[in-house]
């Protein structure tokens, strides 16, 4: 029974069982979430009970599929090192490293539509340069950890580390909820922008095109912003405000974007350097933090289509 099945069917708090490893499931229906200005539904899931894990060799193991990614063919050596026995160590700096690539993205393969044209959201794109393959190994992780509960789910088994530093996972991977983003906005509030790069998560509300201070185009891509009702000392609402940008010259990166959100794919996960910079509204008593990920490359994103491709039939 898929997720959307058992919602139609308002199984809310009924128990189900891993289809691979017989450990018991809890189901939560759909619901709403309050956002800044409007209410948006979230989609119905399964999970497990707090402190139960999928059995070692089930396909949803988070162990399991860390093991997959590892044994995918590439040298980890520099990017990943195994550190005990069920757990692994990713180094952020590689990632940055890697990032500062230039980078060049050819097209593998595509999916026709009727019209006789390919459609850049069916389309998929292999990253080139030496150190490329730690950014699509990066992303697999990126994924993995959105399909969790929480990042309790991960970090037992994933340590982040920047040089010399360990990074907690609270300070690396934010959303969706709103109060992730809440954290990441105290992040930077309480110190300097965080020189490892940091994954967020959430839903594209709109994009526009904007121009650069040497007037270089580029697309903002804005996610939804958190409902926020508590106030400072001095009553200023702190509102984090996050966006991913891409310049003109990546056209296949915002094909890809752009065509997703006119399908209605808009929950989206991305990595990379963060840059902040506040904003203050005296006439609504608000702090905007405006935070900001410049995306380069495909390896960098990651949209959900699944639910949306099954709600609207596409």
């Amino acid at each position: 029974m898929t997720n959307i099945e058992a919602d139609k069917q308002e199984l809310n708090g009924e128990k189900f069982t891993c289809p691979y490893c017989k450990v018991e499931l809890s189901f939560r229906r759909s619901g709403k979430r309050q956002l800044e200005n409007r209410v948006i539904d979230v989609s119905p899931y399964f999970r497990l009970e707090k402190g139960i894990e999928h059995e070692g060799n089930c396909e949803y193991n988070t162990f399991g599929q860390i093991e997959i990614i590892t044994h995918k063919p590439m040298a980890l050596k520099e990017f990943m090192e195994k550190k005990k026995k069920d757990q692994y160590a990713i180094r952020l700096q590689v990632v940055k490293k890697a990032m500062a690539e230039p980078p060049e993205e050819e097209e593998e393969g595509t999916t026709a539509n009727p019209k006789g044209k390919g459609d850049a959201s069916d389309k998929n794109y292999k990253n080139r340069g030496s150190m490329s393959p730690y950014l699509s190994r990066m992303k697999d992780i990126m994924i993995l950890r959105s399909k969790m509960e929480e990042n309790e789910d991960v970090k037992k088994h994933l340590k982040l580390e920047y040089k010399s530093k360990t990074i907690s996972w609270d300070k690396f991977y934010f959303g969706p909820e709103y109060k992730d983003f809440l954290v990441l906005s105290k992040y930077f509030r309480n110190k300097p922008e965080p020189k490892h790069p940091i994954c967020i998560e959430g839903m594209v509300k709109e994009y526009q095109i904007r121009t650069d201070r040497k007037n270089k185009k580029y697309n903002s891509f804005m996610l939804e912003k958190p409902y926020v009702k508590d106030t400072d000392t001095e009553g200023f609402r702190h509102v984090p405000s996050v966006s991913l940008n891409i310049y003109e010259e990546h056209e296949t990166l915002i094909d890809y974007m752009v065509d997703n959100y006119k399908k209605h794919n808009k929950q989206i996960i991305a990595y990379g350097d963060p840059y902040v910079k506040i904003n203050t509204s005296t006439q609504n008593n608000v702090k905007y933090h405006n935070i900001t990920i410049w995306i380069n490359r495909t390896a960098q994103v990651h949209l959900f289509n699944n639910v949306y491709v099954k709600l609207f039939g596409e």
